[in-house]
Order: structure tokens, then C-alpha cells, then sequence
């Protein structure tokens, strides 16, 4: 085997090892010619979001699309790129993850409990069909005040963001993810990439008489702290962010 042959056993072997994707055999392929370990940038055309994959020349991989621009990369970045090769970095994407917290609005939820009567069908050792009648407790959260099983338990549902940042110890990268925070500015400097979803719902109970569930808005409620949607910079004076797009 000469050696552009082991060149591209090399390569080939190294992108399934940088890549934990499944892959198949049929997708299809850039005719990328590009021989040095390198990453190239996946857009996703409906969020506008961006990223980098290395050693991955697939035209499409979840929602994301190949582009023929890309970044080169020495082993540290590969091993980094290993572990992060499902997230984007937050500062070159701001506008997608501020329109990210607009759209995440709080909400009531409403706690039902009602309990029904059923028939248990059975068949003996004999063939015989038999059954027995039991009662069934049903419970659950809801939108809806006006259901007549509501208990009067209610729920401030309220969002909150969360980011991740790479560690390296012991010889290798390891991805942490942050704490939850009201507003992404808050820790996208220390955690400055995320996930497509980033998001987790956070509640508070409360308990009000039936009759004044409709009645209820998510403004009467101020526990929670809203982001700063009234500005929209990802630079505030708390907010220093290297732009580097990794």
C-alpha cells in the first residue's frame, strides 16, 4: 500500500473515530479534497444556527447541512471536537438563542383529580370469564381552569437556560454542563455552548379555590426573574465574550 493510500485509510478511520454518529452507508458525501484534519461548517436552514463537525463530510447530519467553508485543526481541537461535536458555540449564534428566550413564555398548569369505576374482564382456569369492579384514581397537570376536576393546586411553569463549557482533565475533554439560569447572558461566558433545545422547565405551586382559577394570569405571579428581552445585545456590562469560532 503506498502511502496516499494509507493517507486515506488514515483519514477515513480517524473521522469514525472523532464523530460518534451513526452513520449509513448510502448518505451522501461532499467530494471534499481536503487532506489535513479539518472541520467544516453545518448550518441548519431552518434556525439559522451554525457549527463545526470534523473529519465529517456528510451533506446533512441532524437538521444540519454541509458548507464548503472550514476551519483546520491540530489534535487538541480533534479531541475537543469529540466531545462537543453535538453543540454550537452560543456568541456566533446570539441572535438564534436570544430569539430562543423570547420564545419561552410562563405558563399555568392546573393540578385534576377525579376517580372512575372499571370493570376488570378476567377468565378463570376453566374457561370461564369473570371480573371484578375497582375504583381508579386519575391525576395530573393541565392548561385548562375551567376543568371541573380541577383541585385547585396550581403550577407556575417558568423556563430556564443552560449551556455547556469543556474541562480538560486527565488527558482529556469532558463536557459540564451550568447551572439553570433566567437569562443565557448570565453564563455564556464561562458556558458558551449549547444544544438546540438548552432549555428546562422549572415550577412553583400554589393553592387557590376553584372558582379563581380562570381568573389567573402568570403576571400575578412575581417569583421568577424574566430575561432581558428589552435589550437584545449579547454584550451587556457584565457580558465579555471571546469571539472565536470554536
Amino acid at each position: 500500500m503506498n502511502k496516499p493510500e494509507i493517507r486515506k485509510v488514515y483519514l477515513k478511520i480517524l473521522a469514525l473515530l472523532a464523530c460518534p454518529f451513526i452513520l449509513s452507508g448510502c448518505a451522501p458525501k461532499s467530494e471534499c479534497t481536503v487532506t489535513r484534519d479539518h472541520a467544516h461548517r453545518y448550518v441548519n436552514p431552518k434556525t439559522g444556527v451554525f457549527t463545526y463537525i470534523s473529519n465529517f463530510e456528510y451533506l446533512q447530519h441532524d437538521g444540519y447541512e454541509w458548507q464548503e467553508d472550514y476551519i483546520t485543526l491540530n489534535k487538541d481541537d480533534i479531541d475537543a471536537f469529540k466531545e462537543k461535536y453535538d453543540l454550537f458555540y452560543g456568541p456566533k449564534n446570539w441572535k438564534y438563542l436570544y430569539s430562543r428566550m423570547a420564545s419561552k413564555s410562563d405558563y399555568l398548569e392546573f393540578y385534576y383529580e377525579y376517580t372512575t369505576d372499571d370493570y376488570i374482564s378476567q377468565t378463570d382456569e376453566d374457561g370461564n370469564e369473570c371480573g371484578y369492579w375497582t375504583t381508579t384514581t386519575h391525576t395530573g397537570w393541565s392548561r385548562d381552569p375551567y376543568d371541573s376536576d380541577n383541585t385547585g393546586r396550581v403550577r407556575l411553569c417558568h423556563n430556564r437556560f443552560y449551556g455547556f463549557r469543556l474541562n480538560y482533565k486527565d488527558g482529556k475533554y469532558k463536557k459540564e454542563q451550568s447551572p439553570l439560569a433566567d437569562d443565557i447572558r448570565d453564563f455564556i461566558e464561562e458556558y458558551p455552548y449549547f444544544d438546540l433545545d438548552g432549555s428546562k422547565v422549572v415550577g412553583m405551586e400554589f393553592q387557590f379555590k376553584r372558582r379563581d382559577l380562570p381568573s389567573l394570569r402568570p403576571s400575578d405571579f412575581n417569583v421568577f426573574r424574566a430575561p432581558n428581552l428589552a435589550n437584545p445585545d449579547l454584550y451587556t456590562e457584565n457580558t465579555q465574550v471571546s469571539m472565536s469560532t470554536k
